[in-house]
């Protein structure tokens, strides 16, 4: 049960400073792999390796991709901004995507704010059921 990945020697030809596919793909790991298939404690609600948005995976792979710049970050996001955002990319939002990395710019762990601006809305436990027959005795 193992997966090989191959890099073209094309990816070293891209023009965009920020393109890194190796961090691209990689990001799609944490998303589409199961905490249980690499052996990590999982329940109902916690099952995959990092909780990502289904609609912001684009974003999050995006934005971990121009945040692994090891450059002047803040120099960088305004350049990546400005002229470096995919453009033909649908799936993403360019202003969400931008705020993402301004704000993992800011911060003292980027990492951790680009996961939670691309984490799924929150869910509100049930409440549980002792609770409510209690509540809803008549009488």
């Amino acid at each position: 049960m193992g997966t090989t990945c191959y890099v073209s020697t094309a990816y070293f030809d891209e023009d965009d400073p920020f393109a890194d596919f190796v961090v691209h793909e990689a990001a799609y790991i944490f998303h589409n792999w199961k905490r249980k298939r690499i052996g990590l404690p999982h329940t109902r609600y916690r099952e995959w390796l990092l909780e990502i948005d289904f609609s912001k995976r684009e974003q999050f792979a995006y934005a971990c991709e121009a945040y692994s710049s090891p450059a002047d970050r803040r120099r960088l996001h305004a350049e990546y901004a400005a002229h470096w955002v995919p453009t033909a990319e649908e799936r993403i939002d360019r202003e969400a995507l931008i705020d993402t990395l301004a704000e993992a710019i800011a911060a003292r762990n980027g990492w951790k704010r680009i996961l939670k601006r691309c984490a799924p809305p929150s869910r509100i436990p049930r409440p549980q059921r002792s609770w409510i027959s209690k509540t809803s005795r008549v009488g």
